[in-house]
């Protein structure tokens, strides 16, 4: 009783009605009804084969919608990329598009990918829309209350500065990081890395293993290899990685001469 309490005042459920419909569920074998919820905001929901399976999936549903929306605060989306979809891409060349189509398959079969621990190494010059592809990942899985963080490395790295400077410790993004679902590490390399910088990549890329990850870079694989932490970081990043490299004119200089 006080579970089943403490489960209504989690979800804010006022109170809830049942009636039974003389039918037996599939999956456990209870009686079958139809459940008529309140919410404390007057809300009213009606389940019509209602039983103890149904229950679940709707605290199991409340709480995975929960996380998802955590993950989806602790990430740093600049500009309008929260707005981005493969559908307003613009891709100006053949690699524009087939990067498109594979990054539009990572999230429509992203259940595969999780179980796969697959990942993806995005690399091209500026503008040719990496990021936008990136963040289209993103947002379609975060409709579906997967847990993404999206994050910069750059501002992943200033995060973790502000953890040690304000309280001595790691900052809770690298518990983000480390956990979600999928993390979507934009830019790396973006920035000239510090010894300590390139030191903290390795740990987070070390801690990613068997996870979903998508990297997207500037920098070439010669450019990995300038040195021997950078392209350790590097060999690590590709175990589990394809890689969608991307060429073409800058999209957001259209039109400038």
């Amino acid at each position: 009783m006080e579970q089943i309490k403490k489960m209504m005042h989690e979800n804010k459920i006022k109170h809830s009605e049942v009636e039974y419909t003389g039918e037996k569920c599939d999956g456990c074998g209870k009686d079958l009804k139809i459940v008529q919820i309140t919410f404390a905001d007057g809300e009213v929901k009606e389940n019509e084969s209602g039983c103890i399976c149904d229950r679940i999936k709707f605290v199991n549903d409340q709480q995975k919608k929960i996380k998802a929306d955590a993950f989806a605060k602790a990430s740093i989306m600049h500009g309008d990329y929260k707005e981005k979809t493969f559908d307003n891409y613009q891709a100006n060349s053949d690699e524009q598009v087939q990067a498109a189509k594979k990054m539009r398959y990572y999230a429509n079969h992203f259940d595969e990918m999780l179980s796969e621990s697959n990942c993806l190494l995005v690399q091209g010059t500026f503008g040719t829309g990496k990021t936008h592809l990136a963040a289209a990942v993103r947002n379609q899985l975060r409709a579906q209350d997967y847990q993404v963080l999206f994050i910069s490395l750059p501002d992943y790295v200033d995060k973790l500065k502000q953890g040690f400077k304000d309280l001595n410790q790691v900052h809770p993004i690298f518990k983000f990081a480390k956990e979600a679902d999928l993390l979507i590490l934009d830019d790396v390399g973006a920035n000239r890395m510090s010894e300590w910088e390139v030191s903290e990549l390795f740990r987070l890329v070390d801690a990613r293993r068997n996870k979903c990850t998508i990297y997207t870079t500037n920098l070439t694989s010669e450019q990995f290899r300038s040195s021997q932490a950078l392209y350790r970081v590097f060999s690590r990043m590709m175990e589990k990685a394809k890689a969608i490299v991307i060429d073409g004119d800058d999209y957001r200089m259209k039109g400038v001469k």
